[in-house]
Parts: C-alpha cells; structure tokens; sequence
C-alpha cells in the first residue's frame, strides 16, 4: 500500500471511534467512567495506528528481510 492509501485507512477508522467517542461521551456523567471510556478510546485509536501502519506481513514468518551489514557496503 502507499503512503496515501495507509493514510486514508487510518484517517477514516480514526474518524469512526472519534465518533463514537463524541456519541458516548455526551451521555457520561460520572468522571470515573468518562476517564475509562477515554482510556478505551485511546487504546482502540492507538491499536488502530499501529495495526494499519505496519503494513503487509510476509506468509513465512521465518524469513529473514535484511541483508547482513557487508553486503552494503559493496
């Protein structure tokens, strides 16, 4: 995927839990529960970052992808 592509995944599942965030927060009324919808909120967006930026994942785990330092510097 390119850059705007991950960009445009991560912009609009972002956009989705804010608006959930915006739709629940208005009903809290307690600050314990306010804080912990915030924290899961935060958990779920920063979850969300890291799972659509990292990208497509090789089918064989054991795979080595980097070359050994000597061989760049040839």
């Amino acid at each position: 995927m390119d850059k705007l592509a991950v960009k445009t995944a991560i912009l609009s599942a972002v956009s989705e839990e804010l608006d959930l965030w915006l739709d629940q927060s208005e009903t809290i009324k307690d600050g314990y529960e306010y804080e912990t919808a915030f924290i899961n909120t935060a958990q779920r967006v920063n979850k969300i970052l890291l799972s659509k930026s990292l990208g497509t994942l090789s089918s064989n785990r054991n795979k080595k992808n980097f070359r050994p330092v000597s061989e760049n510097l040839k």
